[in-house]
């Protein structure tokens, strides 16, 4: 889905990690969720957090911006080392479910 979205939304200009960020903030805004979008928690700032505060879950999402089509799985695997390498999930209290998730982008093709 977000790989057709990104085909008949984006051109070639909007190739950039944070243009693939904020796409994805709005898909999930537009859906209900509360978005915190490069906060800082842990020990870094992840891309995405998204919080569904009334069945207490929370999604972290790390996102990549590969530089070959090849590179996708291992962008991906890079993210989510980072999500727990750089412990972003430490400063959500009051959670009883968080996921993490990484995402690549190559060009208007979007792989988790």
């Amino acid at each position: 889905m977000i790989s057709d979205l990104l085909w008949y939304t984006i051109s070639y200009n909007d190739y950039h990690e944070d243009y693939y960020r904020a796409f994805l903030a709005g898909i999930f805004v537009g859906r209900g969720y509360h978005v915190e979008s490069n906060k800082e928690t842990g020990l870094g700032r992840p891309d995405l957090v998204l919080k569904d505060k009334r069945n207490r879950r929370a999604m972290i999402i790390e996102a990549k911006k590969s530089k070959k089509e090849s590179d996708m799985d291992k962008d991906c695997d890079l993210a989510v080392r980072q999500i727990i390498s750089k412990k972003y999930a430490e400063g959500l209290y009051g959670y009883t479910q968080i996921l993490g998730y990484g995402i690549s982008f190559f060009q208007k093709t979007g792989q988790s």
